[in-house]
């Protein structure tokens, strides 16, 4: 009996030092690289778009149209399989496949994945996947940095400007003469430019116009970000020196759609690409 009760104590106080053990062991982790996810598509509603090769958090889940992640989401390297389901409660209707693609994913790289176009028969251009690598610039102190990717399905090729408060952006007069950036196909990213930093009354605005012209397409107020303090880092934003921004132009929705109606005219969904350097420990 006492050999028993002493047998049944050592196995209990085994598997418990065998528990604290697995409880304590750091899984390292896999190479990583970051991902922006948007969902740009004008005539149709949620979708879900998810890694499915592997087991991963990547994806981005109920996102209507203009539906994206601002910061980079951890994904995978490797050659990921991405696919873009409907999404409903309906099994029958989230089972649906509306795209399917492989992402060539390097560690330690950025990329922005964008499912623009048109879902509807005949709609030019038709859906697809935009794959855009990402190579944000360190900017100088005192400065941004922002780029535009023309996601704007029907509104064919953009110039992009960049101005401040005192311009009026709706105003096709009151913009310089030369663009920032020119002549940017659908599906295209611009290079990133430099830009001062925001003075406290200033607003950053990127204006989309037809190419070639001072015809506004949608003229959209950039973040401004939050500055950092001993015991909080930074939000980027165009008043957050050393932040690195991209302006993706968007399309207004399809009427009659399942796109929320409330989007009425183009505009650009703004995303974070390099953040300012941290200011806390």
């Amino acid at each position: 009996m006492t050999l028993l009760r002493f047998s049944a104590v050592c196995g209990l106080a085994a598997a418990a030092v065998g528990c604290t053990r697995e409880a304590t062991f750091t899984e390292p982790l896999p190479p990583l690289a970051g991902i922006h996810w948007i969902n740009a598509v004008p005539d149709t509603g949620q979708q879900d778009i998810r890694v499915i090769d592997i087991v991963s958090n990547a994806g981005l889940f109920d996102a209507n149209f203009r539906g994206s992640n601002m910061f980079y989401q951890r994904i995978e390297a490797g050659s990921r399989t991405v696919r873009i389901f409907n999404s409903s409660t309906d099994p029958v209707i989230a089972s649906q496949i509306l795209q399917e693609t492989t992402v060539p994913v390097t560690a330690n790289a950025s990329y922005t994945f964008i499912h623009a176009g048109f879902a509807r028969t005949g709609g030019t251009p038709a859906r697809t996947v935009l794959i855009i690598p990402d190579t944000p610039p360190t900017p100088a102190a005192g400065q941004v940095a922002v780029r535009a990717i023309n996601a704007g399905a029907g509104l064919g090729n953009v110039d992009v400007f960049v101005v401040r408060k005192a311009v009026n952006p709706a105003t096709s007069d009151s913009l310089p003469d030369v663009p920032a950036a020119a002549n940017i196909a659908f599906g295209a990213a611009g290079a990133y430019i430099n830009a001062a930093v925001d003075a406290p009354a200033d607003s950053m605005r990127i204006v989309f116009t037809t190419a070639g012209t001072k015809t506004v397409l949608a003229a959209v107020l950039a973040p401004f970000g939050v500055a950092g303090t001993t015991t909080v880092n930074p939000i980027a934003g165009s008043r957050i020196a050393q932040s690195v921004l991209t302006a993706v132009l968007v399309p207004r929705s399809v009427a009659g759609s399942q796109a929320p109606a409330a989007f009425t005219t183009p505009s650009a969904v703004y995303l974070v690409d390099r953040r300012p350097p941290n200011t806390a420990p």
